[in-house]
């Protein structure tokens, strides 16, 4: 019997009731693509393996926008303030949603900004709800702030992660630092591995590989380095760039092209994206130096998908040990473009090393980054925090100021 299973069959009317803190734009379009094989389940976080399994998940949209003209204002503000000083927190958003989760449940928000916020401004929600909160860069985000606003955004943190029960990082390093800088109680947090959908993420026909002979790389992360891989191209190698990101169109070459939006005119679905991994000779993630796992998503992806893939060996890398430089993946110092050039020439003239490591890729996803491992700690974080946090009887919602 799984751990979910035995939550569920052992549970009694003390338990705690599970809310997903989660943008919801979406959601039941990408859910229905998910039962027809169209898109993968790793967008969830486990939550489908949990809805499934106890049944008793509800999804709270943390995007929801206040209805009062005073309060929309505010939000506006907010926005703006968030846009300029480059920091995620908001008050009005926390308002919006607070009637959306009952009292005396058990909240987990997936991303950094929804788990600032609902920390920073508990006091919105009932007294008596548990609060898990999830970080992708915890400790690279002050660093991004605008350097006059930075002791304001690090006291705005600490306020936050002081009022979340519980805290869970996608990167150990990221942890590790928390923990020194924010000193974030290890008995209160843990890390949440990411995985992806074997099913989905898979190799593609034979007649598919490597068919447009790129270079491909993909996200919009802010902590990517697309300078770096368009210095490290030099012109040699044509590559195809997907983000939404600011890439100087001066800087590309007539060897590169640049996609930000629809690709020929057609919108970039999870399967688009896939035979554009498949149709790929090489994927390459460059990422500048932070403590964040970046690029681990595509990363993934890629490798399930039989791709080799060329990342750049930063110190919030998701997995050292796993991840192995010239066996299952290519690693290279960031920001060093010659390096990455070196490795892209490698992959490129050697079709024996190109598949195998290919082959290899796909088999360490297989053996270590499957969606169950992510089901796993999703399992394992909800029963700890139902049996350390029982529900109590007679609860009332806290005064909302």
């Amino acid at each position: 019997m799984n751990r979910l299973k035995a939550v569920a069959e052992n549970s009694d009317q003390n338990s705690r009731n599970v809310s997903f803190l989660f943008p919801l734009s979406g959601r039941k379009a990408r859910f229905d693509q998910v039962l027809k094989g169209e898109a993968p389940a790793d967008f969830f976080y486990g939550g489908l393996a949990l809805e499934k399994e106890l049944g008793s998940l509800s999804y709270v949209d943390l995007r929801k926008e206040p209805v009062q003209p005073l309060k929309k204002a505010f939000l506006l503000f907010e926005r703006i303030r968030n846009r300029f000083v480059n920091f995620g927190l908001s008050k009005q958003r926390v308002r919006a949603f607070a009637d959306d989760i009952p009292a005396g449940e058990l909240v987990i928000s997936f991303t950094d900004s929804g788990s600032m916020s609902v920390g920073r401004y508990r006091n919105y929600l009932s007294k008596d709800v548990v609060l898990a909160g999830g970080f992708h860069g915890l400790c690279d985000i002050a660093n991004e702030v605008a350097p006059w606003a930075r002791v304001w955004a690090k006291r705005e943190i600490r306020k936050s992660l002081k009022d979340l029960d519980y805290c869970f990082f996608f990167g150990e390093k990221d942890r590790e630092e928390a923990i020194k800088l924010y000193g974030v109680d290890p008995e209160r947090s843990c890390i949440f591995p990411f995985g992806v959908d074997l099913d989905f993420w898979r190799p593609g026909a034979e007649e598919d590989e490597g068919k447009d002979g790129l270079v491909f790389s993909v996200g919009s992360d802010p902590k990517r380095d697309y300078n770096c891989l368009i210095n490290a191209l030099d012109g040699r190698y044509k590559a195809r760039i997907i983000t939404r990101l600011h890439v100087d169109p001066a800087s590309l070459g007539a060897n590169v092209e640049l996609v930000s939006g629809s690709l020929h005119g057609s919108q970039i679905t999870d399967m688009v994206l896939r035979d554009l991994y498949w149709r790929s000779k090489m994927v390459v993630v460059p990422v500048r130096n932070v403590i964040q796992p970046s690029g681990y998503s595509v990363s993934l992806q890629a490798m399930a998908c039989g791709k080799p893939v060329i990342i750049s060996n930063i110190d919030g890398l998701w997995d050292k040990e796993i991840l192995k430089n010239g066996e299952n993946c290519i690693l290279v110092p960031p920001g060093d473009s010659v390096a990455m050039r070196d490795a892209i020439e490698k992959i490129d003239k050697d079709e024996v090393l190109r598949a195998d490591l290919g082959k290899a890729a796909r088999q360490t996803a297989v053996e270590n980054f499957g969606l169950d491992r992510m089901d796993q700690a999703l399992i394992t974080m909800v029963q700890d925090l139902q049996s350390s946090h029982p529900h109590e009887k007679g609860h009332r919602h806290g005064t909302r100021r």
